[in-house]
């Protein structure tokens, strides 16, 4: 009998019915696509997931994350509105780590494990940048019970105007920058205030970008026929509006700001402008009360289309949704979030761009929590909250990016079109006595070619900007010699991708070896 189980358990374990979970066959991938753009040596991850070992020691905490669903951040409602760049893990993602954890992490064959994708360090955006702007070094001067707002306005130095296509904010100290905001001062008037520390920004001039923890890069879409962007005028200032919170002063700073501009000629270009349309900044919480704020704009007075939507709160917030009603009642839904994290907000790019026609009306409404319920009130006991510049205040706002409307607009995708410029110079590939990738740029297809000096394993991935996993060129045991892969420019789906950088990561003879690929369609 004893001999008949051992004979069962052999047969279901070669069926894979009760194979393990591994990190080198299932859960190496998962971190990789859904995790890593934080968690690497340069993000604002704690630590980082791009090793066996560094997961290992973190999985008891990584598990009670994901079942919580606080990792990966991410709280807009994909049921309510779906967008550009979701984290969201799958059902299979989600089991395979937490598998992973119960069955105490095992490891697998560490030489088959998939290659890691690469990152550019603190800076996410590829290339030089056309514009740095960056702060002097400052020491916040928030107290333990007043935050620090400080506005720096630096020359831009531009002799002529620029259309900008993409900008970047990286925070010098990802500890106590609570938000960074970035104006265009076109007069170049607006003053550095560094004594005040209640300086919110030159809130009539024009918003160009933004820094809050888990926020993304802007990349503006643009296809043959369509160039979006916003235009930093010849002799304009860049002004930096930074709020550090209570409790970090002695702490020093020094946030800049990569831009990135098309070159010169632009066609078809669409102007682009930022700012929230839907605000309410006269209210009051009650200590001890769960009340509602409210706030509407409109009817416009044209037609607009909207790409982004980025809804702000405090610590009081928990629940905050907004919409738009059309003349002919059709409800557009821009954002819902169920759970407010006031630790990661972000603009959120619709997947396709939402037109609103003349006399349409847009609404936002937020819940906010001032009892002893909310673990997040800053008052024990509750008192009364109104809005505020403090961090212990509160708000209601909700940011859009948006331009005047043309036919199709809401017909395109931005997933398929929010792709990074290609003219940026000295693109470096990996050590071609290693491995050599050609052609560079390449329009349909890019040899990935090495030499292999003895048997062995090879992968070879290629990922994209945000460390999310496009294609698996290869994974398998190889002859010695020389060995030539092909990767076409398409997906795992087969479908093929925009134009723009991307990386090979490959584990060749146990090295890990990667390089930049660059597909210009």
């Amino acid at each position: 009998m004893k001999k008949l189980v051992l004979v069962l358990c052999a047969a279901l374990s070669a069926q894979g019915i009760v194979a393990q979970t591994t990190w080198s066959d299932h859960a190496a991938e998962v971190f990789y696509t859904n995790c890593t753009q934080c968690h690497n040596p340069n993000g604002i991850g704690p630590f980082s997931l791009l090793d066996y070992a560094t997961a290992y020691d973190y999985r008891a905490s990584i598990k009670v994350a994901v079942e919580n669903n606080q990792m990966p951040p991410w709280s807009a409602d994909t049921s309510f509105q779906r967008y550009f760049h979701e984290r969201l893990l799958t059902q299979t993602e989600r089991d395979i780590i937490i598998n992973w954890v119960d069955e105490d992490g095992p490891a697998g064959d560490l030489g088959t494990a998939p290659p890691p994708p690469v990152y550019n360090g603190e800076q996410m955006l590829p290339g030089n940048p056309d514009l740095v702007i960056t702060m002097p070094n400052y020491m916040s001067k928030a107290t333990a019970i007043q935050d620090d707002y400080a506005c720096f306005s630096i020359p831009s130095g531009l002799l002529g105007d620029r259309k900008i296509k993409a900008i970047e904010v990286i925070a010098g100290n990802q500890s106590i920058v609570h938000h960074c905001l970035v104006y265009a001062d076109n007069p170049g008037t607006y003053d550095t205030d560094t004594t005040s520390h209640s300086c919110t920004g030159p809130t009539s001039l024009g918003l160009i970008g933004a820094y809050t923890p888990g926020a993304t890069p802007i990349i503006f879409p643009q296809t043959s026929t369509f160039s979006s962007g916003m235009t930093l005028e010849a002799g304009s200032n860049v002004v930096l509006a930074m709020h550090y919170p209570n409790g970090s002063y002695g702490e020093w700073d020094q946030t800049r700001v990569n831009i990135y501009f098309y070159p010169e000629p632009v066609s078809y270009f669409r102007e682009i402008y930022a700012g929230p349309i839907l605000e309410n900044m006269a209210f009051t919480i009650a200590a001890n009360t769960v009340d509602t704020v409210d706030a509407v704009y409109g009817p416009i007075a044209g037609d607009i289309t909207l790409m982004s939507v980025f809804p702000h709160m405090h610590l009081l917030g928990k629940y905050i949704h907004a919409y738009g009603v059309t003349p002919s009642n059709d409800t557009v839904k821009y954002v819902r979030i169920n759970e407010w994290d006031f630790h990661w907000q972000e603009f959120y790019f619709f997947e396709y761009m939402k037109h609103m026609p003349t006399n349409s009306v847009l609404y936002g409404r937020g819940v906010y929590d001032n009892t002893t319920a909310n673990m997040h009130n800053p008052n024990d006991p509750p008192i009364n909250v109104s809005a505020g510049l403090n961090t212990t205040d509160e708000m209601f706002l909700i940011y859009f990016h948006f331009m005047l409307y043309q036919a199709g607009d809401e017909l395109i995708n931005i997933d398929s079109v929010n792709t990074i410029f290609l003219d940026q110079p000295e693109y470096e590939t990996a050590d071609a006595t290693k491995i050599n990738a050609y052609p560079v740029p390449f329009s349909n297809e890019v040899n990935i070619s090495y030499t292999l000096p003895q048997a062995g394993y090879v992968s070879i991935y290629i990922y994209d900007l945000h460390g999310r996993v496009i294609k698996k060129v290869v994974r398998e045991n190889q002859s010695a010699g020389f060995q030539n892969e092909i990767w076409n420019g398409t997906n795992e789906a087969g479908e093929a991708v925009p134009s723009g950088l991307y990386f090979y990561s490959a584990m060749i003879d146990g090295e890990n070896v990667t390089g930049k690929l660059i597909l210009n369609r």
